[in-house]
């Protein structure tokens, strides 16, 4: 591997996508009931693909590291591409490998086009670029005798409402870098990105897991 070699994999290996540009631009962890029902509905595709065991126990939030949303995709990794939101009304939208239920990559509309969000729990990563945890964000959506514990022990900034903390020093520095623009190099490698390769598919609704992702918290 070279420094500009980047690439997301599902867990059995038949979808890859090459990263345009292999920068970690941010690093969190992410408590909130939808990040948590979208890795239920992908453990219930395979097996393998259940939660770590500190994401089930409410110890740490599911593990998101953001890129650059240019891309490049072959046509066989294409044909195993499935998009979907949780709600019609939804902001997330979620790329899945159909193969094995991997969660590949995601978008928000905050993030004005130019970055995608992985869910390291899942999908796998290489890339020569690190990040330490910057931030850990909605600990509002966990129960409440799990979140104190957190709070004290985690070494981080513990936000708890998004809306309400957006003024957050760590909030603005996770704003600045997934809007960033994607790099002149980065743009001129890519042959695609997150929503041209979504354009190319059926947006499916899937809001199995519902209950379960909210289960502790009233």
């Amino acid at each position: 591997m070279t420094e500009s070699e980047a690439f997301l994999e599902c867990r059995c290996g038949a979808c890859r996508i090459t990263l345009c540009d292999p920068t970690v631009r941010f690093h969190i962890e992410c408590l909130c009931f939808d990040c948590r029902q979208r890795g239920l509905i992908s453990a219930s595709k395979n097996p393998g693909n259940s939660l770590p065991d500190a994401v089930a126990n409410f110890e740490r939030g599911v593990d998101l590291v953001y890129f650059a949303n240019a891309l490049t995709v072959d046509e066989a990794s294409r044909e195993l591409l499935e998009f979907s939101k949780l709600r019609a009304d939804a902001f997330n939208t979620t790329m899945m490998s159909t193969c094995c239920g991997t969660l590949l990559c995601g978008t928000h509309p905050l993030y004005e086009g130019t970055t995608i969000s992985v869910n390291t729990d899942s999908c796998l990563v290489t890339t020569s670029s690190n990040m330490s945890l910057q931030v850990v964000v909605f600990a509002c959506d966990i129960p409440d005798e799990h979140a104190a514990p957190l709070v004290r022990r985690s070494t981080v900034p513990v936000i708890f409402s998004f809306s309400e903390e957006f003024e957050s020093p760590a909030i603005k520095e996770f704003m600045s870098a997934v809007t960033a623009p994607v790099s002149a190099s980065a743009s001129a490698t890519a042959t695609t990105n997150f929503e041209k390769l979504c354009a190319a598919k059926p947006l499916t609704i899937d809001n199995a897991y519902f209950i379960e992702s909210r289960a502790g918290k009233p």
